[in-house]
């Protein structure tokens, strides 16, 4: 019995992993009151059938005020965010996690309180441009020009974000085109659903205020997203047939998963980008092919010319620092 346990009134934390990536499967419900194991064996408390899982894989564990996953010197390794855990070693799990373990990746959820998602009244959500309008705004030179959106994150303290648009379109369309994507549109349908909420953030940017109370960032911009999409299916409804009660594809039960998915992704991207200016490019390679890709060791080295140890740490050090860039930007973003 840990520490934790011992102490009066110990409530064990509850995980929740659900597939984002790889084989359906129902989402898996622990409460980690003790090490849990996963694995391909069926003596596992999770039990994964694919011959890409070692028999005992992972430990999910409680401990210093944290859920800790730990890599059971498993063949194909454990990637969290990414990043593929040193074996033997226990990192923290954090809410919206993903964690790769064969062919699947899992979003991790975990108990935390935060603001409920936005209601999105018709007067504060910026509205996608109507299609016979669409073509007229974009040659609006201003939409080039336009120097910021003002967000204003009030509920922790007093920070304000300014983002130039190039900078805002960069962060966020990658999300936004991608939850189309999985929401079963078309490449095309999808970057006009991109186009139709950046529009729609534009023609409002002078008077957007975002205020935390109503809900995070996160949850506002996947309302805008799905609100974008429920229109352009409203639009082509007379020609389908669609009824009124008619919800487009994937948009019921799947929305949060594939939203925080890109979103966690997005994140993660931006992290490395931004640890990735910080090193020299052979660290960096070093990175991204021990820590990244899985490559043995002893191949970084000799294509590196750096020592085992020297690669280790250098993706040690990387993955600590992305993690904290990652952290930063929650608290920022939602």
């Amino acid at each position: 019995m840990n520490s934790d346990q011992q102490s009066g009134g110990f409530k064990a934390p509850e995980v929740e992993l659900i597939v984002a990536d790889g084989p359906r499967m129902d989402p898996i419900r622990l409460a980690v009151d003790g090490p849990k194991t996963i694995g391909r064996s069926s003596e596992c408390d999770v039990v994964l059938s694919d011959p890409g899982v070692s028999r005992v894989h992972a430990v999910l564990d409680h401990s210093e005020g944290q859920v800790q996953v730990l890599d059971k010197d498993s063949r194909g390794g454990i990637y969290l965010n990414l990043v593929r855990l040193e074996a033997g070693r226990s990192e923290p799990l954090c809410n919206r996690d993903l964690v790769g373990i064969g062919p699947w990746k899992f979003l991790v959820r975990l108990e935390e309180e935060e603001p409920a998602e936005p209601g999105l009244e018709e007067t504060d959500k910026p509205e996608p441009v109507d299609a016979g309008q669409v073509d007229e705004s974009r040659k609006d030179p201003m939409y080039a020009t336009r120097a910021s959106i003002f967000v204003r994150l009030r509920a922790d303290g007093t920070l304000d974000r300014e983002f130039g648009w190039n900078e805002f379109a960069e962060k966020y369309s990658s999300v936004i085109a991608g939850f189309a994507r999985n929401a079963g549109l078309k490449s095309q349908d999808a970057d006009d659903i991109l186009q139709d909420v950046l529009m729609g953030f534009f023609r409002v940017s002078s008077e957007f205020e975002y205020d935390p109370s109503k809900g995070r960032f996160r949850g506002y911009l996947k309302r805008v997203t799905l609100n974008a999409i429920r229109a352009r299916y409203r639009r082509k409804r007379p020609s389908q047939n669609f009824d009124g009660s008619w919800e487009p594809p994937d948009l019921d039960a799947d929305a949060d998963v594939m939203w925080d998915r890109q979103w966690t992704e997005q994140l993660l991207f931006r992290a490395m980008a931004e640890a990735r200016g910080t090193v020299e490019e052979r660290t960096w390679k070093a990175f991204e092919l021990y820590g990244l890709r899985g490559t043995a060791v002893d191949a970084v080295c000799e294509e590196t010319g750096m020592t085992p140890d020297a690669v280790r740490r250098a993706k040690m050090r990387l993955a600590k620092q992305i993690r904290g860039i990652i952290e930063k930007l929650r608290e920022e973003e939602g």
